[in-house]
This record gives structure tokens, sequence and C-alpha cells, in this order.
């Protein structure tokens, strides 16, 4: 009876601490929390934060070419590997990019703003749909004692306003798009430029970096760059792969479907699908609301065409690529992104996730260094 009575306890113990365990990460994750929001609290009222985005604007194609350099030296190796020189190697992979990129603008861009155009001529009827919806609606509820008229004139009126603001701002606002584009396009080509002369001097780059690491912290540093580089290069390289696989695969679904501007919608359902967890929300929904718009069928086609996309990515594909790469909690990516789009809105939202993951594999290496927070192992039954 006795140690029967025992065994009880080491049971009652062994879930205590795996209780612990839980309550030890949620706070982990709350103080992680509390520690951003500060940070961006005082980098926001000492103006640190306007400063610094201004030098990253000023300094857009030189941080765009780094970008350009570290992403493709991988492939670049390889070629190497083959036995071609540095140079060589260089050149190939920048031209099979500028290869991919001409055909990208040739064959997507002009079916691109030709859909957008037609979606644009398209708004102020789909708004008188809606609103011819919204009338047959409520006039269902013409007997109860709620003032169902006040509301429904409300909503007519906003909808009415919003009209007339797409019909007045949408050739201002193609100007503007156009613009942007232009100046986008401007930018890009001088990273690319600035990022080819990286790559040939990317290896001096390295051994720079690694002459300013003192000896003593050599390997360590060495070892939290090699762990920083493998995350994130996995995670950008991972995303862009699956956001691809989205947009194709939604893209067929919306032709089945007979949704006007295919493209458009799948592409906007490809860029979205970047943002974890509140992306397929941002651009499914909009894409579902236009498609029933047209007819009850081509809304349920791109509906099912929408949850069937996402559902493979969320499920299979996404936890294969991107979860390897940031092994990071969902409830500490929800918060990151809440915090992060707060402050730096959708692009906030983007970069959460590699931020974080950063952050991670830093507090790992720490608190391995210096056992900041001792693991606590559960106990076996049979001890």
């Amino acid at each position: 009876m006795k140690e029967k009575n025992e065994k009880i306890d080491y049971k009652n113990l062994n879930a205590l601490i795996q209780t612990a365990r839980v309550i030890l990460k949620i706070l982990l994750i709350l103080a992680l929390g509390g520690i951003i929001i500060f940070g961006f609290i005082v980098l926001e009222k000492t103006q640190i934060l306007n400063i610094l985005g201004t030098i990253f604007s000023i300094c857009m194609p030189l941080f765009l070419g780094f970008a350009i350099a570290w992403l493709f030296e991988p492939l670049i190796e390889k070629f190497e590997k083959k036995n071609f020189s540095r140079k060589i190697s260089v050149l190939f992979t920048y031209l099979l990019f500028l290869l991919v990129l001409v055909l990208l603008v040739v064959l997507v861009v002009p079916e691109f703003i030709s859909q957008l155009k037609e979606l644009i001529s398209q708004i102020p009827s789909f708004l008188v749909d809606i609103k011819n919806f919204i009338t047959n609606f409520f006039s269902k509820f013409s007997d109860s004692e709620i003032d169902i008229a006040s509301i429904q004139n409300g909503i007519i009126t906003q909808i009415d306003s919003l009209a007339n603001n797409i019909t007045t701002n949408s050739l201002s606002g193609i100007i503007d798009t156009i613009t942007k584009i232009f100046s986008s396009g401007a930018t890009v080509s001088l990273g690319i430029i600035i990022g080819i002369y990286f790559s040939l001097d990317f290896d001096k780059i390295k051994t720079i970096i690694k002459s300013w690491i003192p000896k003593k912290n050599k390997k360590d540093t060495l070892r939290v760059i090699n762990e920083l580089t493998v995350m994130t290069r996995g995670y950008v390289s991972g995303t862009l792969f699956t956001s691809l696989i989205v947009a194709f695969c939604t893209f067929i679904g919306l032709i089945i479907s007979g949704i006007s501007s295919p493209l458009l919608f799948a592409i906007f359902c490809g860029i979205t699908n970047i943002i974890p967890y509140f992306g397929p929300y941002i651009g499914g929904i909009p894409t579902v609301i236009v498609a029933f718009s047209i007819s009850p069928m081509c809304g349920i086609i791109a509906a099912i065409t929408i949850v069937i996309v996402q559902t493979i990515d969320g499920n299979i594909i996404n936890p294969i690529i991107i979860g390897k790469a940031t092994d990071i909690h969902p409830i500490t990516i929800v918060i990151s992104l809440l915090i992060f789009e707060h402050y730096f809105g959708i692009v906030g939202m983007i970069l959460a996730t590699p931020i974080v993951g950063a952050i991670k594999i830093l507090f790992n290496f720490f608190n391995e260094k210096y056992g900041f927070i001792e693991k606590i192992k559960p106990v076996n039954d049979d001890d």
C-alpha cells in the first residue's frame, strides 16, 4: 500500500512539473511581448523609429542589393562546386533571375493591369448590386419593431459615398499606382546592380565580418550567425515558394469559377498568404465576396477553391517548409503579428515571424550559455 501511494505521489509531481512548464512558456511569451512593446514605445517616443525609417528608405537599394546577394549565394556556390569561376557563377545566377523577371513582366504584368482596370470599372455596378441586396434583405424585416429603415438608409448612404469616392479617385489612384511602380522599378534595378557587386565580393565580405569578431567569441558568434542565416533563408525561400503554389492553384480554381479578373485575385491571395494566419482571410474574403456578387455558383466554387488551397497549405505545405525553418509556437506568432501590425502595418506583419525567429535563436543561445532558465525535466514514473 505504501509503495502504491508513493507512485501516485510521483505521478502528481510529474503533472505539477508539466503544468509549471506550460505556465513558464506562457510567461516567457508574455514577457517577450512586453519587452518588444516597451522597446517600440521607447523608439516611438524618442523619434528614433522615424529616423530609422528614413535611413532605411534612403538606403533601400543598398539593403535590397545585399538581400539579393545573400539570397542567391547558395545557388552561386552550387555553380562554383561544378568548377565554374566566381564571375561566371554570378553571371549565370543573375541572368537566370533576370530571365524569370522579364518573363514575369512580359507575361503577367500586362494582363494584371488589364484585369485591374476591368475590376475598377466594375466596382460601381458591384456596389449597386450590394445596395440592391441590402434593400431586399431588409424588406423581409419591414414588420419588425426595430427601426429598420434608418439602419438600411445608413448603410446605403455609406455605400453611395464609397461609390462616389471610387469613381472620383480611381483615375488618380491608377496614376499614383503607376508612379509607385516606376519608382519601385528604379529601386529594384539599382538593387540588382548593387547585388551583383555584393555577390562578386561576397567571400571578401564574409572574411571582413569574421575579422571584426574577437577570437574568444568567434566560434559562438559564427554558430549564431549560421543559425540565423539558415532560419531566415529557409523562411524567405519557403514563403515565396508556398505563396507561388497558393497563387497558381487559386488561379486555376478561380478560372473554373468564372470570376472576373482571376489573375488579379490569385496574385492578391498569393501575396497576402505571406502573412501567417491572417493572410488567407485578408486575401480570401474579398475574393469570395466579389465572386458571390457575380453568381451564387461562382461564389461557391471560389470559396471551395480558397478553402481547399488554404487547408492544404496550412496543414501540409506550410508546416513542412516554414515550420522547420522557424519552429515558433502559434501563440507567439499571433502576438508578434498584432504588435508589428500596430507599429508597421502590413509590412510589419510580413517581417514579424522572421524577426521573432531571430529573437528566439538569440534567446536560446544565451539561455544555453548562461543558464537564465533551467530546463525542467518531467519525473519518470518508474524512478
